[in-house]
């Protein structure tokens, strides 16, 4: 395998096990041995430090630098000693079968032909837990400072905090399995980010952000609040970095499954791309600039009744909500807003227009007309929340271009009272650094009479406007469908050269998202499968809206096995955009067929 760019990886999270095995040329208990350390994580700033094997486990060696050790009274050392042995149970019996399960395998045997993985306990600098590093991975011919080992160093004063140093273990665990799957099987190298994003969910995973006081999952939420405005995807190993990776990671489990994350390392594409297709392969038709685009609302509303998505699920993250980053109020006719802001990729922003005037020279101007201006304006997607009068919110998207760069919203005070501008740059996918580039964005906000002839207009579902995904059932495209090809109610279409199979119901299209199905409707198969142009398949408008014939639940189906019911009025399901017609009936073995 060709050597590749170092990357050392900071963390805050992690656990681990025991159990006394020896096998052929294995390191023995009281082996002292010198490692190379990295000088800007340790607390002394050294290079090298001396380190003796203090257990043994099923899957780890602990070695625990010697200079701590020695300072170290009797009662400190016993009380070290029974630490390390709780945290090698917890590994061995939880940390290493959990993530093995979810992430796949370390490398085994590894570069040191050793089954277990080495853990090295040494005092770290304040706010570090952890870390672990690539060039470990590598032969000393290649790099004179490799320890060639899969090595993780953990921070010795967190021993005495067993969920703490749980935490920090099982994160790093998480980067060593990615480098194996990644970099060494797959010759891939994922973004810094989303290898982040998978470890902080690993602590998900094993329960530990259960108790959410004194969590890992907790800080990450003050980090968020703290910083909200931070890019998701450009990484300086900062706490505002942990905040956005682990509560967008958060919520694309909430929103479609943890295997979502957990795919992203069985494929061998990096950063967006790699979300992008392990959504495909497990079923979803959103796209991440989708999630992106409701998490920012999500963010800022936290409200489940607004809008499937517009929330958190978790009890104890779907109350929190961020600040704007401005609030205008008070625009009258004679007034324009304006925003200046520079965005980097992936990073949120909120303004906040309300409180419009009213009364004496206001009323004929209740049109808003929103400018956009930038020197790499299609970098960008505009999204807007409309605050409708009836209490009920609506979500839009707007790609802006130089030939098109305004939209209008209709009913000022009669129709709607608020809007939430969130403008973001869209267009990288992968490759990003811990210094992205920041791209100018203006913005400017003010009141007209009239909507000029063949402009963009927004003021209802039927606009122009798009959602980031056509295929959703939250969809903001009206499409009018008036040239719909005819095929009678349950037929069963697929596009040339896709595998996707569709049943029809009027001008809506149902992804069948698993063969098994077939088994519950005797009138159904494979040989039933009509194949039609794509163009074809795109005139119907995809559902994912479910309902048992003899219960009125309405369900939304994710993933291949998956339904989340809808527990919303009527009124809210009409509000969020919902048809009644776009409810496929089902019977009861399918029903029971979906988590």
């Amino acid at each position: 395998m060709r050597l590749r760019n170092y990357i050392k990886i900071m963390s805050t999270a992690a656990l681990a096990v025991f159990l006394f095995i020896q096998t052929a040329n294995a390191d023995t208990l009281g082996q002292r041995i010198t490692f190379f350390i990295d000088p800007q994580f340790d607390d002394q700033k050294d290079a090298t430090l001396s380190a003796t094997l203090k257990l043994i486990s099923r899957h780890a060696y602990f070695y625990i630098g010697d200079d701590y050790w020695n300072k170290l009274a009797g009662d400190q050392r016993a009380s070290a000693l029974n630490s390390i042995n709780d945290l090698a149970s917890e590994f061995d019996n939880r940390i290493y079968p959990t993530e093995r399960k979810h992430f796949g395998s370390e490398p085994l045997p590894g570069i040191d032909n050793d089954e277990r993985i080495t853990i090295l306990l040494t005092p770290l600098i304040e706010n570090a837990g952890g870390y672990y590093d690539t060039t470990n991975q590598y032969s000393r011919q290649l790099v004179p400072q490799s320890n060639q080992r899969e090595l993780i160093y953990l921070n010795a004063l967190a021993l005495n905090q067993q969920r703490k140093v749980s935490s920090f273990l099982a994160h790093e665990f998480q980067h060593l399995i990615s480098f194996n799957e990644k970099e060494i099987t797959r010759d891939t190298s994922d973004d810094i980010w989303l290898n982040e994003l998978r470890s902080e969910y690993a602590l998900t995973l094993l329960g530990y952000n259960d108790n959410f006081n004194g969590s890992s999952l907790e800080r990450r939420l003050l980090h968020l609040l703290n910083s909200p405005y931070d890019s998701l995807t450009e990484w300086k190993n900062l706490s505002p970095d942990y905040g956005q990776v682990a509560m967008f990671g958060e919520y694309l489990a909430e929103r479609t499954s943890a295997k979502v994350i957990t795919d992203t390392l069985k494929n061998n594409l990096p950063g967006i791309r790699s979300i992008n297709e392990s959504l495909k392969q497990n079923g979803f038709s959103t796209s991440f600039a989708e999630i992106y685009r409701d998490w920012l609302i999500a963010n800022i509303l936290n409200d489940n009744s607004k809008g499937i998505g517009f929330g958190f699920i978790k009890n104890e993250l779907n109350s929190f909500r961020v600040k704007p980053s401005n609030i205008l109020r008070n625009l009258g006719n004679d007034v324009i807003f304006e925003i200046n802001d520079n965005v980097k990729d992936w990073a949120g922003g909120w303004y906040e227009v309300s409180d419009f005037m009213s009364g004496p020279g206001q009323d004929g101007s209740d049109i808003l007309k929103i400018d956009i201006t930038s020197s790499s304006i299609t970098s960008f997607r505009i999204s807007i929340i409309i605050f409708n009068n009836d209490g009920s919110v609506t979500a839009r998207d707007f790609d802006p271009s130089s030939s098109a760069n305004s939209f209008y919203l209709d009913g000022i005070n009669t129709n709607f009272n608020k809007v939430i501008i969130m403008p973001f740059k869209k267009d990288r996918l992968s490759g990003f650094s811990s210094n992205e580039t920041a791209i100018s964005i203006h913005i400017d906000i003010k009141r007209i009479d009239e909507i000029p002839a063949n402009s963009i207009a927004i003021d209802r579902p039927a606009a122009v406007m798009t959602d980031t995904d056509n295929s959703t059932a939250d969809s903001v495209t009206e499409n009018t469908q008036t040239n719909l090809p005819e095929f009678a109610d349950g037929a069963l279409l697929r596009a040339k050269g896709d595998a996707k199979v569709y049943v029809i119901n009027g001008k809506w299209r149902r992804h069948i998202v698993s063969p098994r199905i077939f088994d519950f409707y005797p009138h159904l198969g494979f040989d039933k499968v009509i194949e039609v142009e794509p163009e074809i398949i795109a005139d119907y408008k995809e559902s994912r809206l479910i309902r048992y014939a003899e219960d009125e639940k309405v369900y939304e189906v994710s993933g291949t096995d998956a339904k989340r019911w809808l527990n919303i009025t009527p009124e809210q399901f009409i509000s969020q955009g919902y048809k009644w017609d776009q409810i496929f009936i089902i019977n009861d073995l399918e029903l029971g067929y979906y988590r």
